[in-house]
């Protein structure tokens, strides 16, 4: 964990409003490279040891099931309702949990079940009922990025996915130069046929099967798959125009060649 990260935390929770705590965090880790850990299967190529030890002193954004192994480490953790499990933080009381809604009763579901929050922020248009056009609309599907950065809005525009609605632009909000994927693997296209946009496959991850998910257990699609893999050529050029080097630390992300592929 980084070594800012508490002071920062007990500064957010002066603050009741979501909008006041969130322009706390802004420039809040300037030039730092952060880390971003997925829960792809990849991720399985580190040993839990190695990953902790060579990320203890880092910034580290942890999305969903990578906060399993991040315990005490991850400075914040980014997750939402779909594949939801719940997570001990009884070691990571300064971990600053981010939180995206969907849905109108996404809120109620947090307090009434007393989750870890500190952050909660709401997505907008994932609910075009054809699915195609929805992924042709989301932020993947325009290049639109630069739309909803968290400096101009706190709504988060569907993706798809959590790393799109908030993660990157939350780390572009804390003012880093250096963004370093790790087991975010988007999907393995050869899982699907090929020649159904709509075609829904669960995909594999860091976590064996789908036990422990006790909420919302969700596939991806073909066509979420495919756009999301076309996107990041511009997501990294964009962020090249921001000042911020993307890498991604993956054996079998397809992003595009041009993206550099590091070591952890």
């Amino acid at each position: 964990m980084h070594k800012d990260t508490s002071y920062l935390r007990n500064i957010m929770l002066q603050y009741e409003d979501i909008s006041d705590r969130l322009a706390q965090l802004k420039n809040s880790y300037e030039g730092e490279t952060c880390y971003i850990v997925s829960a792809g299967p990849s991720l399985k190529n580190f040993e839990e040891d190695y990953l902790r030890d060579r990320l203890k002193d880092e910034l580290v954004i942890s999305i969903k099931q990578s906060m399993n192994i991040l315990k005490g480490i991850a400075d914040f953790h980014v997750l939402n309702f779909t594949n939801f499990e719940p997570y001990d933080y009884s070691n990571s009381e300064d971990t600053i949990v981010t939180w995206e809604v969907f849905e109108q009763y996404h809120p109620k579901m947090i307090l009434d079940n007393n989750f870890k929050c500190e952050l909660m922020l709401p997505v907008t248009g994932n609910h075009e009922t054809d699915l195609v056009k929805r992924i042709n609309e989301s932020q993947a599907g325009m290049e639109s990025f630069d739309d909803w950065t968290l400096d101009k809005t706190m709504n988060r525009m569907y993706g798809p996915g959590i790393m799109y609605e908030v993660v990157i632009h939350l780390a572009l909000y804390l003012g880093v130069k250096e963004i370093r994927t790790i087991g975010w693997d988007i999907g393995d296209v050869s899982k699907f046929k090929q020649d159904d946009l709509y075609e829904d496959v669960w995909q594999d991850h860091s976590y064996e099967g789908s036990d422990n998910i006790k909420y919302a257990k969700t596939p991806m699609n073909y066509h979420e798959v495919n756009t999301v893999v076309k996107s990041v050529k511009y997501l990294s050029e964009w962020l090249k125009t921001k000042g911020v080097d993307f890498k991604i630390i993956s054996d079998r992300n397809p992003a595009h060649e041009s993206i550099e592929r590091i070591e952890l």
